[in-house]
């Protein structure tokens, strides 16, 4: 029998929740209040009454897009064309709806990777593309094999380089974050984290050139759950790019992350195309070293 696909309640997730991460299970269960912002859609395939294949995305009906960010089939359906199914009735909702662009993020190292490029790739969207570098691992490798981080340091400081954890520093940083990006002057992706309840105020780290004058950012979340420090893409002004000052920044923080939590503690860094220099350091000198090391490929189309 065929499987039924069809738009689905909140309600209807726990059962379908093997079919998804146990996070956006939990998210998506919950019923949205109508003034959020985004706009879920919950999209599952039925044999009978089992659920066998799920897709979730959100959407924003005043920027007219929306992102993927979830989408299996049970194994006992793979290969008969139930995916595409569910992605094309993703896509029908969201023009439905007005919404005019979808993409989707997911890691070179997902066991699915291969077939959900496929997936995308035959449905005709583009991609996919390198978004992110990403490497997972405790402190205290990143510390080895950063052994030159003091010379670095001291050369950084000398040339007028002052970090400040976001805790200490006096000034409106988050204001100027802002500013700069509703300017032009910094992109979008470089607020990663600034406005999450896992914001850690003490190794998010300000930037600035002598005492006063920001030219970059590092924030910093904790995840309480799996005890883990994420760095998202931090950013410097594009005169500062080339001298290393970010590189320096994230190897102070991974620094006091080691001293006040010991080597132990497992921290996140995030580089972005964006930043070639940054993305080099971690592929070539981290990546090999590090527990966890992929890319976020990112794929989307019009609709």
């Amino acid at each position: 029998m065929t499987p039924v696909i069809r738009a689905v309640q909140a309600d209807a997730i726990a059962p379908a929740a093997h079919l998804t991460f146990p996070t956006l299970a939990t998210f998506f269960s919950q019923a949205t209040p109508a003034e959020a912002p985004t706009v879920p859609l919950r999209i599952a395939a039925y044999d009978g009454a089992t659920p066998v294949g799920l897709a979730l995305a959100l959407y924003r009906k005043d920027r007219r897009q929306a992102e993927l960010l979830s989408l299996a089939v049970d194994k006992a359906f793979r290969r008969r064309g139930v995916g595409t199914s569910i992605l094309q009735s993703v896509e029908h909702h969201l023009r439905t709806d007005n919404i005019s662009e979808i993409s989707a993020r997911f890691s070179d190292a997902m066991p699915g990777a291969s077939a959900f490029g496929a997936l995308t790739g035959g449905a005709g969207w583009n991609g996919p593309v390198p978004e992110r570098m990403r490497i997972m691992g405790p402190v205290g490798n990143a510390l080895e094999v950063f052994r030159d981080r003091d010379k670095l340091l001291t050369r950084a400081s000398r040339d007028g380089l002052v970090l400040a954890s976001w805790r200490d520093f006096p000034h409106d940083a988050r204001g100027h974050i802002l500013q700069e990006i509703a300017e032009g002057r910094a992109p979008g992706w470089s607020s990663a984290g600034l406005f999450s309840d896992t914001f850690d105020p003490d190794f998010s780290m300000v930037l600035t050139k002598g005492a006063n004058t920001i030219v970059g950012w590092v924030i910093c979340q904790f995840h309480a759950k799996p005890r883990r420090w994420s760095f998202p893409v931090g950013w410097i002004d594009h005169e500062y790019q080339k001298r290393g000052w970010l590189l320096v920044a994230y190897a102070d923080g991974a620094r006091r992350l080691g001293e006040r939590f010991g080597p132990d503690a497992v921290a996140v860094f995030e580089s972005t195309m964006g930043l070639p220099l940054m993305w080099r350091v971690l592929e070539d000198r981290f990546a090999p070293h590090a527990q966890v090391a992929d890319r976020i490929l990112r794929v989307d189309t019009q609709l």
